[in-house]
């Protein structure tokens, strides 16, 4: 009896690496201990880079007000090959194909360029920071 109940507990901690919390629309990654947004606010609402950086700066959600722009590390945490719909872990209810920006302006192309996520393919890119694409606030818990 004792194993069986290790195993459910061993089952229950592996399976619950990534899920979502439907009442604060958060996705909650165990594994790398973070937090993202996962609200309408991620398919209607674009922003150029520097407008991003501070969308998330100053963002409020779920009772927390340390969310930031994620790394480009940290995107591919949650890109998943296997979800053929838009690369992305089946977790997150919201999601957009295109891009969402990550944090990290390139100084080799003097910060006019910055990274971001395409989850058409599940690759990171860099396009102007002018431009205008999405955003998935993170924070780290």
């Amino acid at each position: 009896m004792k194993i069986l109940s290790l195993v459910l507990l061993i089952v229950s901690l592996v399976s619950a690496k990534t899920y979502r919390n439907a009442t604060t629309q958060v996705v909650i990654d165990d594994t790398n201990r973070l937090v993202w947004v996962d609200n309408e606010s991620n398919l209607l609402e674009r922003f150029t880079h520097e407008e991003a950086t501070e969308y998330c700066a100053n963002l409020n959600h779920a009772s927390y007000n340390d969310w930031r722009l994620p790394s480009i590390e940290e995107f591919k945490t949650i890109v998943d090959k296997k979800n053929k719909i838009n690369f992305i872990n089946r977790a997150f209810r919201y999601n957009h194909k295109d891009g969402y920006w990550a944090d990290k302006a390139l100084w080799r192309t003097l910060w006019f360029y910055a990274d971001y996520m395409h989850f058409v393919s599940g690759t990171p890119y860099f396009d102007s920071r002018h431009k205008k694409k999405f955003v998935r606030c993170v924070r780290s818990y």
